[in-house]
């Protein structure tokens, strides 16, 4: 309620019907005549530090201190990006688990979808690292998985990271999916042979030549154009 007592801003929101732009200003509410009436003063573009308050506000929230895991690639309000160095797991498959080694992994969780991609080497992936298909059933080209009845967090929370991670890699690779995730293969029951080839031998390293480039506008597709939006 507007009052002498109470300081208030309001906010004006400018949207140009040609161009669809949309900016809004900020501007302090002014009282005249000793409280009966009001009037704006002059406007100042609302920045992002207005913004993260007022989402602040509207979730009726204090900006909480988190830890950030020292594999978090990038954190922003709607989108997480971590990876995993690549390890040696039991991976499922129907009525068997072989183990063998996995190459490195990229998540990427936001905007309502979660996508996994695979990496070379064991360095920590940059904006630039060259993404390849995750050598897993189940897998589509966008990098999408096959989830079936599983309920996959839609609130990006640093806390949903271990959730979405075990659902990569200890969900039943049950059949193929968009894509054959890997050179010299042409179908599941191969990509099947291919884990229990490296697990007879003992594997410690996956043959990171055997990885499938992700592609993007037919370009190699890097973790900046994922992010963005282009797989």
């Amino acid at each position: 309620m507007l009052s002498e007592k109470v300081e208030c801003r309001a906010m004006l929101i400018h949207h140009h019907k040609e161009t669809k732009r949309l900016d809004i200003t900020s501007h302090a509410v002014i009282p005249l005549d000793g409280g009966k009436n009001f009037t704006l003063g002059a406007g100042r573009a609302f920045s992002s530090l207005d913004k993260e308050v007022l989402i602040d506000l509207l979730r009726e929230e204090e900006p909480n201190c988190e830890f950030i895991p020292p594999n978090l690639l990038v954190k922003g309000r709607n989108r997480l990006v971590w990876y995993t160095a690549p390890q040696v797991i039991e991976v499922p498959f129907n009525n068997e688990l072989i183990k063998a080694p996995i190459p490195g992994l990229v998540y990427i969780a936001g905007n309502g979808s979660f996508r996994c991609f695979s990496y070379k080497g064991k360095a920590r992936p940059t904006a630039e690292t060259e993404l390849y298909y995750a050598p897993f059933g189940n897998t589509y080209a966008n990098g999408s998985f096959c989830s079936g009845n599983v309920k996959l967090p839609r609130e990006v929370l640093i806390e949903n990271i271990p959730v979405w991670q075990r659902f990569v890699l200890e969900s039943t690779n049950t059949h193929g999916g968009g894509v054959i995730p890997l050179t010299k293969i042409k179908d599941f029951s191969e990509l099947v042979q291919f884990y229990r080839t490296l697990a007879s031998k003992n594997a410690r390293k996956f043959p990171d030549q055997r990885l499938k480039a992700a592609l993007a506008n037919h370009d190699h597709l890097t973790l900046k154009a994922a992010i963005g939006g282009e797989a």
